[in-house]
């Protein structure tokens, strides 16, 4: 028997004016479904709603299906439960979506397609939704159809360039994509997206005002010593989800020189690093998202598992700031420095 307590996200479009959540507790089976726990939920309370087809929904942060085992689920994500709309401001009625930006994105390239790249397009419903991009823009043409042109350009070759043009919109177009596999065992297409990437020009043009600007921008990077280690609280970005043994490995290391660790729900996604330079704009509001992410749950310093990642938030953060409108009080470090220093000895 699994104990899990649910947090389900309720909205009636026709009577709120606003989302709200309602806690749920149930002992359940391993054999059963997340189809099983919805109408669970259901019958504890009618106003929960979901769709009869193309049900998708979110669970801590992640997109699956609805007849996906609780024990996958669980082993995945553990008992400590939310369920969300697969697109939250999409919702129209509890998990049940406004879906028809789906198949407008499809129309843009429906001219190159039959009705086998229709199915294939469609077989891909869940990828639309499950883009962190949406967040930003509510109007980006979704990563399922980038896959859908990089399937044609294979076909299609003579049809590349007219195929690239339509999705390298400057407004809601490729540039607004930055990949992660956001499905619960899902298919990763990281290295199509980023092909088809690489053969579109996203580099954003910046102003020599910009370029002024930046030279005044110092990198803020601190030192980590072993003074008031104990009144530190200290994250830990990698920005990469299968990263849980990098994740307990520091935080045993934070432990033994006396900080705290600090968890925070961002630090394994992506906050625009990949695109820094082909969409600044993006990049500083989800570098800055992430960055008061972790100062928000309790941080004063934070980690870096990538060099690569150190260098660019520190070099961007006064446009972070700028970007959230608020000020970012971390201090910024390499991993290496908290190896560097000795574990606290005890008497």
């Amino acid at each position: 028997m699994l104990k899990l307590n649910i947090r389900a996200f309720f909205f009636n479009a026709q009577t709120d004016y606003l989302p709200y959540y309602k806690n749920f507790s149930f002992k359940v089976e391993e054999e059963i479904t997340v189809l099983d726990i919805l109408n669970m939920i259901k019958e504890k309370n009618r106003e929960f709603s979901f769709p009869s087809k193309n049900l998708i929904l979110k669970i801590n942060e992640l997109i699956l299906s609805a007849d996906e085992k609780i024990s996958t689920v669980v082993n995945e994500l553990g008992t400590e439960l939310q369920i969300d709309p697969a697109l939250a401001y999409r919702s129209n009625n509890g998990l049940i979506l406004n879906d028809s930006d789906f198949m407008q994105s499809f129309e843009l390239l429906s001219e190159f397609t039959n009705d086998d790249d229709k199915a294939y397009y469609e077989s891909l419903y869940p990828i639309h939704y499950a883009s962190a991009s949406f967040e930003y823009n509510h109007e980006y043409i979704g990563d399922a159809v980038l896959l859908l042109a990089s399937r044609l350009i294979e076909q299609q070759p003579e049809n590349e360039d007219t195929i690239l043009n339509i999705i390298n919109d400057e407004f809601n177009g490729i540039v607004y994509c930055e990949y992660e596999n956001n499905i619960l065992n899902g298919q990763d297409h990281g290295q199509t997206i980023n092909k088809l990437k690489s053969k579109v020009s996203t580099k954003t043009k910046v102003s020599l005002i910009s370029k002024l600007c930046n030279l005044a921008i110092k990198k803020r990077v601190y030192r980590l010593d072993n003074e008031k280690m104990n009144e530190r609280h200290i994250a830990l970005y990698v920005g990469d989800r299968d990263s849980s043994e990098l994740i307990n490995s520091v935080k045993d290391e934070i432990k033994e020189r006396g900080a705290k660790f600090i968890n925070f729900p961002m630090s394994t996604r992506l906050a625009g690093q990949s695109v820094v330079d082909s969409n600044p704009e993006l990049a500083h509001q989800k570098a800055g998202k992430m960055l008061l992410d972790a100062l928000d749950n309790g941080a004063d310093t934070l980690l870096f598992a990538k060099d690569e990642d150190l260098a660019i938030f520190s070099s961007i953060i006064a446009k972070c700031e700028r970007a959230v409108g608020r000020p970012i009080g971390l201090q910024l470090i390499g991993l290496n420095k908290l190896y560097n220093l000795p574990s606290k000895v005890v008497a």
